[in-house]
């Protein structure tokens, strides 16, 4: 599905809320991004697993890890890294925050029929800060990247 003009520049602006309740939070995009997928898994995981799945540089990765642990929200294990529990409630406290941002945000403006079934959609609980990085990361043309549309 190709997005049009005002597809992407709501999705810009809904993740400029979130990277807005990210900093308040005390955290960069990059520590988020790496902690949240800490979050994601049971078990530890090794750097390269977390780059991977991120599409990230891996020395990029291990050094946002090594910052993690200095402010306590994730932990090294023989077996890889896991988000601490002040780790995992920090997640969950930016997430409820950028969540209800996004909905008021939404309320506010114009309903033409994007916003409109976004606002629906946040409404019922369908659409959450998951939701948008997903859709961040099928870029423009609403598939994978490199993806041709059908």
């Amino acid at each position: 599905m190709l997005r049009d003009e005002a597809d992407l520049e709501l999705l810009a602006e809904l993740a400029g809320l979130l990277d807005q309740t990210v900093n308040s939070a005390g955290l960069t995009s990059g520590l988020y991004l790496v902690l949240r997928e800490l979050c994601r898994h049971d078990e530890p995981q090794e750097g390269f697993a977390i780059a991977t799945a991120l599409a990230a540089d891996p020395n990029e990765v291990a050094e946002l890890c090594g910052r993690l642990m200095q402010h306590e929200l994730a932990e090294l294990h023989p077996t890889g890294m896991s988000a601490t529990e002040s780790g995992g409630a920090k997640v969950d406290a930016i997430e409820t925050d950028a969540n209800a941002a996004m909905k008021a945000y939404m309320l506010e403006r114009p309903h033409t029929a994007t916003v409109y079934g976004l606002v629906a959609a946040m409404q019922a609980g369908r659409f959450t800060v998951e939701d948008l990085i997903a859709f961040l990361r099928e870029g423009p043309e609403g598939g994978e990247p490199g993806e041709q549309p059908a």
